[in-house]
């Protein structure tokens, strides 16, 4: 199994909420440094699809994560960073429960897949790109 590492604020924030439960804070802004409003993206988790088969995001994204589906999910962006594997999730999703998942990741191509046994080899993976 792979390393997850969360990296340091300087290469990747995050924050995860489910159904109002607490959020971790993102990193203080450096003063004389503008944070960029997070794009927002949706994101559909269901038998067996993720709701997307490729994205383009430009700079930090809060994708909105809802499982629409009948089992359970998680949502998962996993790529290299400073030659580092690093994977960010979601809390496990059940049927109907949603969750957002904030990230600001340097530009470059990673895979988003629900990480659950055999759901990525049934179709729940993607490409996304961060510009």
């Amino acid at each position: 199994m792979k390393n997850r590492i969360l990296a340091g604020a300087a290469v990747l924030s995050l924050s995860a909420t489910l159904l109002g439960t607490a959020q971790a804070s993102a990193p203080a802004a450096t003063p004389g440094m503008t944070m960029a409003k997070p794009q927002a993206v949706q994101v559909e988790l269901s038998e067996w699809s993720m709701g997307m088969m490729s994205m383009t995001v430009k700079g930090p994204a809060e994708f909105d994560i809802v499982n629409v589906g009948k089992y359970p999910h998680v949502f998962t962006i996993m790529g290299k960073v400073g030659g580092q594997d690093v994977a960010v999730s979601s809390v496990l999703l059940k049927a109907g429960e949603k969750t957002s998942l904030t990230v600001s990741l340097p530009a470059g191509t990673y895979t988003v897949y629900c990480p659950l046994p055999g759901h990525a080899d049934k179709g729940m993976k993607g490409t996304l790109t961060v510009q």
